[in-house]
């Protein structure tokens, strides 16, 4: 068994197919994504990537979020609201959650991106990830369970 074989993903939708909450912002449904853009006239919006869960529930968690068809600006601004950066490489983020009192939300002000998939880590499983994602093992530091998975944390056939 590998390091990562016993990491978690706590996220219940990791691949992004529910549609997220929004703050001044629109979704469009493109193939099984969703793409997020600022609300006609808002001058910020952002989405809440990692709904339904809650801040208390991301409270000392590492929060990981990849998204796509996005223009340069976007992705050299990427950032999460109120959250260090842990590791960020082109399309994809990974900050800690150190408190429940601010909201997680990623902004669509500098333009729109598909949200393709997140990942609610431990410290101790981010630290896997991250470094399997180092030595090349994986393409990004993120995981999902089986398609059919019904409950977060579910063991099965991990899809990397």
């Amino acid at each position: 068994m590998s390091s990562i074989d016993t990491v978690q993903n706590l996220h219940p939708d990791p691949r992004c197919l529910k549609l997220r909450n929004m703050w001044r912002a629109t979704s469009t449904i493109i193939g099984e994504k969703r793409r997020y853009t600022l609300a006609d006239g808002a001058p910020t919006g952002s989405v809440f990537a990692w709904a339904p869960l809650t801040n208390a529930q991301l409270s000392g968690m590492v929060l990981y979020a990849r998204i796509s068809d996005a223009t340069q600006d976007v992705l050299d601004k990427l950032s999460v609201e109120n959250a260090p950066v842990v590791a960020k490489q082109g399309e994809w983020i990974a900050v800690s959650s150190p408190g429940a009192a601010n909201n997680r939300t990623i902004a669509v002000t500098h333009g729109p991106y598909t949200l393709c998939e997140v990942g609610v880590y431990t410290p101790e499983d981010w630290g896997k990830l991250y470094d399997a994602y180092q030595a090349g093992k994986i393409p990004y530091p993120w995981f999902a369970g089986p398609r059919d998975a019904t409950t977060a944390g579910q063991v099965g056939p991990w899809e990397l």
